[in-house]
């Protein structure tokens, strides 16, 4: 059990989490659509920032190249803990069309410990809210993966 002081520190990261995206395809396109201020990511502490020395979430969505991967690697490694993975899309979760391609890095959940997947192709912007907001559950328990359901499986809407 969480002592008051620790639910007051994970009440502190939950309520800033500053993300970092690597938008690929078209899951950036999504991404954008969150920053906007229709959706006002700001009001639940949810800002983006350029630099991993200042973020503690990464957003991967979309195809990740073999040649790719070094780059995220280093990213990671630059950012300071605790830190959380959101991955966003088919095509970065499972490999989407091109999981059989040569250059396609697929698996990258053995590489990263992905907190959170979303999954669409593309997501729309209102699941990568929840997946932000599921984030912030988990970070408060302090718990293990969470996969958001996907909408269109839900009966919830064909998405786009």
């Amino acid at each position: 059990k969480n002592s008051p002081f620790q639910k007051l520190v994970n009440w502190g990261r939950k309520n800033s989490l500053w993300f970092m995206t690597h938008p690929m395809g078209c899951c950036g396109i999504e991404q954008i659509c969150v920053g906007v201020a229709h959706y006002d990511t700001d009001r639940f502490g949810i800002i983006p920032r350029c630099s991993p020395r200042q973020a503690d979430v990464m957003m991967i969505s979309g195809y990740v190249s073999k040649k790719y991967l070094p780059a995220l690697i280093r990213v990671w490694d630059q950012m300071l803990e605790p830190r959380w993975i959101l991955m966003m899309g088919e095509c970065a979760i499972s490999g989407g069309p091109w999981w059989e391609s040569y250059s396609t890095a697929i698996n990258l959940d053995e590489i990263f410990p992905v907190d959170i997947y979303i999954p669409g192709c593309p997501p729309r912007p209102e699941a990568l809210l929840q997946g932000f907001i599921e984030l912030q559950k988990k970070i408060v328990a302090q718990q293990d993966r969470t996969v958001i359901p996907n909408p269109a499986e839900e009966g919830l809407g064909d998405g786009y």
